[in-house]
């Protein structure tokens, strides 16, 4: 029997150490002072770290004792990333663990209320990716609006639909320019979309959103080597189905009165998707020619439309609020109190308030008292029964 505290469980010390974006387990060593073999040996299970070696792993990676102690449940689903750069190996595996206790966090919320039905389509029913056609996917699209009643409208706010149809999202800094966003399927069969809170726009969200949606419905049962093999192909579909989902070719292109950048801000401000985008989905429609595409990139970087876009310091960001509003509800409703919900949670308060969209400080704020009222019957009387009088105030040239 190894030494050390028995139930430890080394696959979440890696987690962990992943998580707080420290790659390697040297690292970690030379932060608790050990050697680098003992960290090894720590995760690969092979001992366990004695109760006061235990506790300086969780104050070094800030989480509780106990996340150390319970195995992660299996069976999710793969993990969808814009890059596979091999500089980009710790940020994807950082964003991964935060996906993960995404879902560590939803159990939590899902144990105590109603989160909305899981609502998405499987609209390959059996059909392999790799055959998918551009026609394909334009019909997939316009099948998943028709699901979901939308219709050829404008789709005001990815987030919130994404969040009406079952799928729970956050929104959080990713601290790099390769990832915007990544996504997939729990073991708890729900959908989960993590989408970069820096460097976003509100149509940038809007697209990033809708990119995460075509690899739910579209990519379920892609392998991770197949992602691999296949990462630019399953890419492209996605790309294709967000832009053909969020500009639906039989409406979208009737109401283009002109090819001019000005007709195109005019239909960002009602289609709510970038001018950059409206340019790559009209050249696909084969409305427009690459030369033309072209000509208005010229326009479009003269513009400096590449910093920002018209619209983009105006537009708010549109955020997640499905699990906070559920946390927020619980407390107001006095069914659990912020104490409870720190002791059931898996992850101290700031991880818990990041990936949900709480104030920071909102788990360790005291809920406000709640006061019974008294029925008020008649007004009581000031100053034993005298009541004041209005005093009219004398202004100067009166």
């Amino acid at each position: 029997m190894r030494s050390g505290v028995q139930s430890f469980v080394g696959a979440r010390l890696a987690e962990a150490r992943q998580a707080r974006g420290i790659t390697s387990r040297k690292a970690l060593a030379d932060l608790m002072q050990r050697a680098a073999s003992t960290v090894i040996r720590w995760e690969e299970g092979e001992t366990a770290p004695e109760p006061a070696a235990l506790t300086e792993l969780a104050s070094v990676l800030r989480l509780p004792e106990d996340f150390f102690l319970t195995a992660r449940r299996e069976g999710s689903g793969l993990s969808f990333f814009r890059s596979f750069a091999g500089a980009l190996r710790g940020d994807r595996l950082s964003q991964q663990v935060r996906l993960a206790w995404l879902e560590d966090v939803t159990a939590v919320a899902e144990h105590y209320a109603h989160l909305p039905e899981i609502n998405v389509p499987d609209l390959l029913q059996g059909r392999n990716f790799r055959n998918l056609r551009d026609e394909d996917i334009e019909a997939y699209a316009q099948a998943a609006r028709e699901h979901w009643g939308l219709g050829l409208r404008p789709i005001l706010n990815m987030v919130e639909l994404l969040e009406r149809i079952g799928v729970v999202v956050a929104s959080e800094p990713m601290e790099t320019d390769q990832l915007d966003g990544l996504s997939r399927w729990g073991s708890d069969g729900r959908p989960y979309v993590l989408l970069a809170s820096d460097k976003q726009s509100f149509s940038r969200r809007q697209f990033d959103a809708a990119h995460e949606l075509a690899h739910l419905v579209l990519h379920r049962a892609v392998t991770e080597e197949e992602f691999v093999e296949n990462f630019k192909a399953i890419e492209d579909q996605a790309h294709r189905f967000a832009s053909a989902f969020l500009l639906p070719a039989s409406q979208f292109s009737v109401e283009i009165d002109t090819a001019a950048i000005w007709e195109l801000e005019r239909l960002k401000a009602r289609w709510k998707v970038s001018i950059k985008a409206q340019i790559m989905r009209l050249q696909r429609l084969q409305i427009l020619d690459k030369s033309s595409a072209t000509r208005l990139y010229k326009i479009y970087s003269a513009k400096g439309y590449s910093r920002r876009e018209p619209f983009d310091d105006v537009w708010p960001m549109q955020e997640p609020t499905l699990l906070a509003d559920v946390f927020k509800a619980l407390v107001d409703a006095g069914q659990v109190t912020k104490e409870d919900l720190r002791e059931d949670l898996p992850l101290f308060p700031h991880d818990v308030e990041s990936l949900t969209g709480l104030p920071s400080g909102w788990l360790s704020l005291q809920a406000a008292r709640i006061v019974e009222l008294k029925p008020v019957v008649t007004p009581r009387d000031n100053l034993g029964g005298v009541r004041g009088e209005v005093v009219p105030i004398k202004r100067s040239g009166d």
